[in-house]
């Protein structure tokens, strides 16, 4: 499983660049001198469904990276090092770690499917 997460996180990479220079490059040969020009570019199908993987992608790459920091940091040996007492709160250091972390994607989920894919 660990060399599928390595690749993953090489390719999840690449396809996020790929968006970025996308948008940089449109803009660049785009002719978006008003609001309404860059909102028809960026509401055609192709590129809500470019938004949207990018966005599925962005965010599995970013939880996978967020689990390497829970796994290297915040496990009962690393904490040990800083002190023993704070060793014992590892696993309620995580659970409030992921507590947040889904917070955030829970709030940012909500944002994309109401403002963007609803289109309200």
């Amino acid at each position: 499983m660990g060399t599928f997460l390595w690749y993953f996180q090489r390719v999840s990479a690449l396809i996020v660049l790929s968006y970025v220079l996308t948008i940089f490059f449109s803009y660049i040969f785009f002719d978006f001198s008003s609001y309404e020009l860059w909102r028809n570019f960026i509401t055609t199908p192709e590129i809500k469904l470019y938004t949207t993987i990018f966005l599925l992608i962005s965010f599995s790459h970013g939880v996978q990276g967020l689990k390497a920091v829970e796994d290297d940091y915040l496990s009962e040996r690393t904490l040990g090092f800083l002190s023993a007492n704070i060793a014992k709160y590892s696993f309620l250091a995580k659970l409030l770690y992921r507590f947040v972390i889904l917070l955030v994607i829970f709030v940012t989920s909500y944002v994309f499917v109401i403002y963007y894919l609803v289109d309200l």
